[in-house]
């Protein structure tokens, strides 16, 4: 199990929950979980976040990043500005 650290604007979808105990040996497994649990958040996660797996940032798109029992999963927003 993971701990999935999420961002204010993903917790809509969470019911204002930013810290969540998730099962998945992958983030595409992570993600599918959140998923189940709070449809409608799998989509921004895919598309529209970031990750760090305990403090790495990984490559956008990599969702068969792998995630070991007891890691701290971060899904981050893109930031904007100029």
């Amino acid at each position: 199990m993971a701990t999935v650290h999420l961002q204010d604007s993903h917790t809509r979808f969470t019911d204002g929950v930013k810290v969540l105990e998730v099962e998945g040996a992958t983030i595409g497994q992570i993600i599918d979980a959140l998923e189940a649990a709070h449809p409608g958040i799998g989509h921004l996660l895919r598309e529209g976040s970031s990750f760090a797996v305990d403090g790495e940032l990984q490559p956008r798109g990599t969702f068969l990043a792998a995630v070991p029992d007891g890691s701290e999963v971060h899904f981050l927003i893109p930031i904007t500005g100029g």
